[in-house]
This record gives structure tokens, sequence and C-alpha cells, in this order.
């Protein structure tokens, strides 16, 4: 392995475990360097505004889709983490909608975020200038020259040599970054699938698939026809009828069958990533009960919500998720 990636991959994974904004940082430092042209000068420089950009990115569809944790300590997140979220909450104030949407698809000039989309970058910036740039080069009290910082302008300086190297190896490092982070937030987070998400996250792959599918299994709990809501029991019209997941999707990223139900729309919208209660989950692991004695045995469906009945799933799952 090349000297100088050796070196990016010791700091990537002896790095300390107390958020991980260093993930952010080296992952941001290594996309710019692949969206670079072939380097003319001797010097390459990068931006600390456009480093920014992208852990605002990184942070942004990490809490947009899972709301993953990064930081040991749940009461008082990181700063990058308060910012990220306090645009989060302001851009969906103003579009009214509980739809995730990726960071990559919004204009926050025409979403009418432009202040505070600026707001949040300054805000990013100053905490990579204080906090990250400086210590991440340092392992063991060593401190790798890895690149050069001028901190007070927000520059870091590469030499073109470094560049082409961290083109030439970066689908390397991209993949310790992630198995590194995926670490860190393993620690962090009681959530499952954690791995699956990132990837999910980096490969534009999160995609919600209908969930008509299930109905012929959900039906069978309607003998008379007549489906009622899951949430408040009244009779569901056809062109009012959702399936729902009772522990969000968001947490679980899984289309289950033992964890979905019928409701109303709007009772969905509504609902959207809140704890469900605990008579919901109790309603919940009977009504798999009964729906298994329904099922046809010998399916795919039928394996799985038995699996989910003999492990216990539902409330493991529930309290997983309340933390």
């Amino acid at each position: 392995m090349d000297i100088y990636i050796k070196q990016w991959n010791d700091l990537i994974l002896n790095c300390s475990f107390d958020n991980t904004y260093k993930m952010a940082w080296s992952k941001a430092l290594v996309e710019l360097t692949v969206n670079t042209n072939e380097p003319i000068e001797d010097i390459v420089i990068f931006d600390f505004n456009d480093i920014a950009k992208l852990c605002l990115k990184y942070y942004w569809n990490q809490t947009i889709y899972f709301d993953l944790i990064q930081s040991p300590n749940i009461k008082k997140p990181p700063e990058i983490i308060s910012s990220t979220k306090d645009l989060i909450t302001l851009f969906f104030n103003k579009k009214q909608s509980v739809q995730p949407i990726r960071f990559e698809k919004i204009d926050f000039t025409t979403s009418g975020l432009a202040r505070e989309y600026e707001l949040a970058l300054k805000n990013i910036v100053r905490t990579l200038k204080q906090d990250v740039c400086w210590r991440f080069k340092n392992l063991n009290s060593e401190t790798y020259e890895i690149y050069e910082l001028f901190r007070n302008e927000g520059k870091v300086f590469f030499n073109k040599n470094y560049v082409l190297t961290l083109k030439e190896y970066s689908d390397f490092l991209f993949t310790v970054i992630n198995y590194r982070w995926t670490q860190m937030l393993e620690g962090f987070n009681y959530s499952p699938r954690i791995s699956r998400k990132v990837r999910a996250i980096d490969e534009n792959n999160i995609k919600r698939t209908s969930l008509k599918k299930f109905h012929q299994h959900l039906d069978l709990m309607f003998e008379d026809g007549k489906r009622k809501c899951f949430y408040c029991g009244e009779n569901i019209a056809d062109n009012e009828i959702s399936v729902d997941h009772v522990i969000p999707w968001s947490y679980l990223f899984s289309d289950d069958l033992w964890n979905l139900v019928y409701c109303h729309k709007g009772e969905n919208s509504e609902k959207s990533n809140r704890l469900p209660s605990e008579e919901d989950i109790t309603r919940l692991e009977e009504r798999n009960k009964r729906l298994l004695d329904r099922m046809q045995n010998k399916t795919k469906d039928y394996d799985q919500i038995q699996i989910a009945v003999e492990k216990d799933y539902v409330k493991k799952f529930w309290i997983s998720f309340k933390g």
C-alpha cells in the first residue's frame, strides 16, 4: 500500500470515538479530490466552506432518513448535528410535509431558506476550524502531515501528488471511512441494519416500495371484507386506506408483515416517526398471533411472521426503538 494512503488508513481506523466529525471531514476531503480536475498547479486548495457543504450533506441524509445519533451523549448532540437538525426542522416547516428529501435535491434559495442555510454552513466551518481539521491529523502524540492547514483563512492545502494518490485510492478510502463510521454509529445507536443504511445513503438507493402486496395477508383479519383502522378501530374507505409501519420504517429500514397494519391515510401521515404506545404494541402482538392462525403454511410470509412471534420481535424492536 502507498505510504501516504497507509497514513490515511491508520488515522481513520484508529481515531477516537467522541463523535463522527472526523469521518465526515475525511470523507469530504476525499470526495473533493475525486471531483477535482487533473491538477495543473503543484498545490491544490480546498475551502472550508466546500468541505462544510459536504459534511452537511452527509449528516442531512443520515438524519432525514434514519435519524442516526452521531455521538454518545444523546442529551447534548454535537454542534454540527444541532445545526443540521435545526435546518431540517425549518425546511419541513416551510414545506409542510413529512416526506424525506435528499440534500442534493434541495435548492435552499428557492425554498426561502438561503440565510438559514448559510448560517448552518458558517457554524459547521467554525467547528471544523476549532476542533476537527487539526485533530484528524494527530494520532498517539504523532502528527501525520497529510495536508497543510491555513485555519484562519479556512483553507486546506494538498500537493499535486497527494491529490493524484487520493484519486487513485478513493474507492478504498471511502470503504474504510464507511466501515469506521458504521462502527461508531453502532456504538451510539440501538438501530438495526446500520451498515445497510450507510451504504444505501451513499448509493442513493433508498426507495419506499409499494406495500399493496401485503393486502392479501392483512385482509385475512377482516372476514366481512370491511377493513378497520388499527389505531382508531373505524372502517376505512378504499380511497382512504394506507398501510403503516407501527415501528417506524426509518428505524427498521425494512417492510415486514409483522410490523404492518391498515390505517387511515391521515393517521399514517400524522403518526410519522412517533414512538408507538405500549397499548399499540400489545395489540400488534395479538394481531400477529391471530394472523398467523389464518395464513397458509409453507410460504415465505408465514415463516417470517412465525419467527417474529416466536422471537418476540415486536416487543424487542419497540424497546430498542425507545432507547
